[in-house]
């Protein structure tokens, strides 16, 4: 019998705690039915400190193996927005995989971009536009008409009113909150328990309640 469709077999960029829940995220969805099957983790040469984790291979020919399998995909698991968009603009021509876990909560008019990661107890209620690369972490809630662009990241607990905007890149601590229809400026950084209630610009820090710029 068919088994039920998933990601299928899948290269894991990034052997750090963010690579190793990401393998935890495919063993779940494995457990769930789903076809799901962890390759291997991969790192940049000269970053191996050991040849397997969890019982997995860690590999550093990660564009090697793509371009000689092409049943193979690869999820970049790397917090940083920044180097996730840099290693994903290095690994050309990979199929990238699209990772929610089930129990996640998405509505039926959610979109999830190629290569976004969406852990167990985030949820995103209708309308929700999810670019690619994004990454949203456990217990995230997003609201009606939220849209996050390419390579967004939510760390735990982020909480995003209706209608707000997260721009490319931008990065949102733990507990992060957003009142409806502001707009996180491309590459800004919300940081952790901030409570968001005007626009942020890009590049930008905002940290305390009310978020205010954090000036040097």
């Amino acid at each position: 019998m068919t088994r039920p469709s998933g990601p299928g077999r899948v290269l894991i960029f990034g052997a750090g705690g963010l690579g190793r829940e990401v393998l935890q995220i495919l063993r779940d969805i494995a457990a769930a039915g789903f076809d799901a099957e962890p390759f291997a983790f991969a790192v940049d040469p000269g970053h191996r400190s050991a040849a397997t984790l969890h019982g997995l291979p860690v590999r550093d020919d990660a564009a090697a193996l793509l371009r000689a399998d092409p049943g193979l995909s690869v999820v970049v698991a790397l917090g940083d927005p920044a180097l996730r968009a840099a290693t994903v603009a290095r690994l050309t021509g990979a199929r990238f995989a699209t990772l929610r876990h089930p129990a996640a909560w998405i509505g039926e008019t959610v979109t999830l971009g190629e290569g976004s990661i969406l852990f167990g107890h985030a949820s995103a209620t209708t309308d929700v536009a999810i670019g690619r690369h994004v990454l949203v972490n456990p217990g995230c809630t997003l609201a009606h008409d939220v849209v996050l662009e390419d390579f967004a990241t939510l760390a735990p607990a982020v909480a995003l009113a209706g209608g707000v905007h997260v721009e490319v890149g931008a990065d949102l601590g733990t507990g992060a909150r957003v009142i409806p229809r502001r707009r996180v400026g491309r590459g800004a950084v919300v940081g952790a328990g901030a409570v968001v209630i005007r626009d942020v610009p890009p590049a930008v820090t905002v940290v305390g309640v009310p978020a205010r710029v954090l000036r040097g």
